[in-house]
């Protein structure tokens, strides 16, 4: 185990994570190796009275600690029980590692639509992941949680078998929006399809992935920028990496999702003082939730809390919660 203070050489690179609007400041990091390590890093938190954090990624950071940090990187070990279609993964393994590992046996996680993401975090969240309204939750999989205290040091949970998926995405210019959240609202969606709309600026996307196979011919209201869709390997479907950024993110809950709620919604982001990404995601299906969608914004800065309850606003009347799976940056 490592153990850095503020000036210290590498201080600065274990402390920062993938996001990079918001940083820790702790008075001490401890690089952690296994859970003996981690059991010292929050003895020793508590006999001093400081607040501790945990990072792996950095990814969810929502309250930066200035006590002590516990990086768990280096504790980034998994192992696949091909005979149970199980996974272990160490409290700072990401997804990438348990797809590459899982696929040559013919198995996949129900990891998100961000490979990078740390395995532990996401899981604890809830987990939505790219076939969540087929099989549920990634949380509802966990078989064994290792503890030190309230720190997470290992999950073990079920694998799929699944090789092989249906997925892709559609890409409309801006000034489609409308028919185009139109035609993903009255989607009569199967099941197992889990679908996402968002808008990215000049463009909107919307992208889905099932084992089975479905149609999106009624999506094909606008011409398409770019359209892609085809049986693929799993880890194709999984997202890709991105690099470190800035950014602030939040979103809700709710127990109804009218056309116009959404189309009101979609205009306060396009037309906020800040950039506001809009996500819309449908639940159900496998997701054993009382919510029927999840509407998340995303902005590539900070303080932008209230641009974004301003297109909140446009739902309030349904919002029932959050997840914890989408809030970046925020208390």
């Amino acid at each position: 185990m490592e153990i850095f203070y503020p000036g210290d050489t590498g201080y600065d690179e274990e402390r920062s994570g993938f996001q990079t609007g918001l940083r820790h400041e702790p008075q001490v990091i401890f690089a952690v190796q296994n859970a003996q390590d981690v059991e010292e890093a929050v003895g020793y938190a508590k006999t001093r009275g400081h607040e501790y954090a945990i990072q792996s990624t950095g990814h969810g950071l929502t309250t930066a600690t200035t006590g002590v940090l516990i990086s768990t990187r280096r504790m980034n070990n998994v192992e696949i029980d091909v005979e149970t279609s199980t996974a272990r993964a160490e409290a700072g393994a990401v997804w990438q590692q348990v797809i590459e590992q899982a696929a040559p046996h013919g198995l996949a996680p129900l990891s998100g639509d961000a490979s990078d993401v740390g395995v532990v975090g996401y899981t604890l969240g809830g987990g939505f992941s790219v076939l969540a309204r087929e099989f549920g939750f990634a949380s509802e999989r966990v078989r064994q949680t290792d503890r030190v205290g309230d720190v997470v040091t290992a999950l073990q949970f079920e694998l799929l078998p699944i090789d092989e998926v249906h997925a892709g995405e559609m890409f409309f210019e801006a000034r489609h929006a409308p028919e185009v959240f139109e035609a993903f609202h009255s989607w009569d969606l199967p099941d197992h399809v889990t679908p996402a709309l968002t808008t990215l600026g000049d463009v909107v996307r919307i992208t889905f992935a099932s084992t089975k196979p479905f149609d999106i011919s009624h999506l094909r209201v606008a011409p398409t920028l770019k359209e892609e869709f085809g049986a693929k390997p799993f880890a194709q479907a999984a997202g890709k990496p991105l690099p470190p950024h800035t950014y602030q993110g939040d979103n809700v809950l709710l127990s109804d999702l009218p056309l116009e709620a959404l189309h009101n919604a979609r205009e306060a982001a396009a037309h906020s003082s800040a950039e506001i990404f809009l996500g819309v995601l449908p639940l159900g299906g496998a997701l054993k939730t009382e919510a029927t969608h999840l509407i998340k914004l995303i902005s590539p800065q900070l303080g932008v809390e209230k641009q974004h309850e301003e297109v909140f606003d446009q739902v309030r009347p349904f919002v029932v919660g959050r997840s914890r799976n989408f809030r970046y940056a925020v208390g």
